[in-house]
């Protein structure tokens, strides 16, 4: 159970740390992909308990390295929120090397992920890489008709703008 914690909260740190486009950057074009899926595919695989082992030391000691970066990525938005939401002025310039410095601590996360992704990659089984390689087929093939279905072609209605009378 500890395992799935750590996991999880793995997961969620990288996941609200990294942009869309580190993640897609990350996981190949069509990029919908993010530490979630990585996990599935760990579940789908079927790891043996000396592989779960390995994959938590990897994952902790990655956590470890990501945690301060993290902490320092947090630090940075809740300077951009302040600036933004405050009542003096504030420009674009003004916020422009926090916006360089939460880019590059982003770059890093990647990095990170990238890296933490070969590692637990190593520890599978050709079979395991093949089980992993199947379901993320038949993922994007459901993303695709997803897209399909709904028409991927602008801003969720949401953001669209208001119309004109």
């Amino acid at each position: 159970m500890r395992y799935k914690k750590l996991l999880l909260t793995l997961c969620l740190a990288a996941t609200f740390a990294m942009p869309a486009a580190a993640l897609a950057e990350f996981h190949g074009p069509g990029g919908h992909g993010g530490p979630v899926p990585m996990m599935m595919f760990l579940r789908h695989a079927n790891l043996t308990a000396d592989q779960q082992t390995r994959v938590h030391k990897i994952i902790q000691g990655n956590f470890a390295q990501a945690r301060p970066l993290i902490k320092q990525l947090h630090t940075i938005h809740d300077q951009i929120a302040d600036k933004l939401m405050g009542t003096g002025a504030v420009s674009a310039a003004d916020i422009a090397p926090l916006q360089k410095q939460a880019a590059q601590i982003h770059q890093q996360l990647a990095q990170q992920m990238l890296t933490t992704a070969l590692q637990i990659r190593g520890v599978l089984t050709a079979e395991q890489l093949a089980k992993a390689a199947d379901l993320h087929t038949k993922l994007k093939s459901l993303r695709t008709q997803m897209e399909a279905l709904t028409g991927d072609d602008g801003p969720p209605p949401m953001m669209a703008p208001a119309p004109s009378e």
